[in-house]
């Protein structure tokens, strides 16, 4: 059988600096009123300020934010920038944090959905 050996700690810290940033990135409602935005398909900013009612700009520096951490891509068509998931994994992590949110309060608050 084969040893394992551990990482350097400086190795494992930034590893642990990465997923902070990650779950960093998902820590805000209005990104992910965005991504339960995006389940649907591709979106332009406009479409995203009317869906979710917030600012222009709001929405587009909760876009370079989400899009910095992997979770969303973006393609220019013609002076439109459509943004779209990157992958499902962010959707599944939210479906995971909904179903443990949703066992613990199942009796007194309604089920949380993204």
């Amino acid at each position: 059988m084969k040893s394992i050996t551990p990482k350097p700690a400086k190795q494992n810290r930034e590893a642990l600096e990465k997923i902070a940033h990650s779950f960093r990135a998902l820590s805000e409602p209005t990104r992910l009123a965005i991504l339960q935005e995006l389940k649907s398909g591709s979106k332009t900013v406009n479409e995203l300020v009317d869906a979710i009612g917030t600012s222009q700009p709001n929405i587009s520096k909760q876009l370079r934010i989400l899009f910095d951490g992997g979770f969303v891509s973006k393609q220019q068509q013609g002076i439109f920038v459509n943004y779209q998931l990157q992958d499902d994994f962010v959707l599944r992590l939210c479906e995971l944090v909904c179903d443990r949110l949703n066992q613990r309060a199942r009796a007194s608050i309604p089920h949380y959905t993204i």
